[in-house]
């Protein structure tokens, strides 16, 4: 990539195409969704990780620290070779606690970069749920383990990181799959950050719809809605087989 070329992106003359994009990325470690980001919020995203290496580094010298260290590539390790299967594009299905009685259909994509399996979720918001002024779409970045079968993602939100949520998924136990049943735990909207648990629902895509149909299914919809399937809204609704009121469960692939 040309000094001009990079002179031109940096005063916004010009707009790199998402290959030069995703290089920039690579070099500066950071990903397209962060980059694009405001100035103010890219500058406070960055600072937080530059605050955040002095602990890291003292961390990593002690005996603890490399102990949790192994342990963690020892887990990413394992995933990377077992989680191919799960790499692609979904939409995911939950009840929302800002909307009674409606579902969230949004979507996600599992990708797999030299030996990480890395989230990328797209929520649609109404705009007075948005987590920021003028982000009705919600944009999550995350990381993907596959311990004994069963998907673990840990995401975060791009425009606003107080929003950190954990959802986990049974993994396909015969074989070829369409939907994966789970729990997801997050913070309800902006306004009153109750935390909630809700079953979860990923339906896999075909890798041959494009990208801009995908994004364009997701929103909130009744949960009677045709756009949901009963498959879907059985696993939505139905309780595991724990036989505890107390305890919150997934329904079982």
């Amino acid at each position: 990539m040309n000094r001009q070329q990079f002179s031109k992106y940096l005063r916004g003359s010009s707009i790199p195409t998402i290959q030069s994009l995703r290089k920039i990325c690579d070099f500066f470690g950071v990903e397209s969704e962060e980059i694009t980001l405001p100035a103010d919020q890219f500058k406070a995203l960055i600072s937080a990780r530059e605050r955040n290496r002095k602990p890291q580094s003292i961390l990593d010298d002690s005996p603890a620290g490399q102990r949790h260290t192994r342990l963690l590539e020892n887990m990413m390790l394992t995933s990377s070779q077992d989680i191919d299967r799960y790499l692609g594009d979904y939409y995911y299905y939950y009840l929302t606690p800002s909307y009674e009685g409606y579902v969230s259909k949004s979507f996600a994509r599992l990708s797999l970069k030299e030996g990480i399996c890395y989230s990328h979720f797209y929520e649609r918001a109404e705009p007075g749920q948005a987590m920021l002024d003028g982000y009705e779409i919600g944009k999550f970045v995350g990381i993907v383990f596959l311990l004994g079968e069963r998907i673990q993602i840990i995401d975060y939100g791009v425009h606003c990181q107080r929003a950190i949520s954990q959802t986990i998924l049974y993994g396909a136990t015969k074989g070829s799959f369409s939907l994966l049943s789970g729990i997801t735990l997050g913070i309800q909207g902006r306004n009153s950050r109750i935390p909630f648990a809700s079953r979860i629902v990923f339906e896999r895509l075909s890798p041959d719809t494009p990208l801009r149909s995908k994004l364009d299914g997701i929103g909130l919809y009744p949960l009677d809605s045709d756009t949901i399937s009963p498959a879907i809204r059985a696993r939505l609704e139905t309780a595991g087989n724990l036989n505890s009121p107390h305890i919150f469960s997934a329904s079982e692939n």
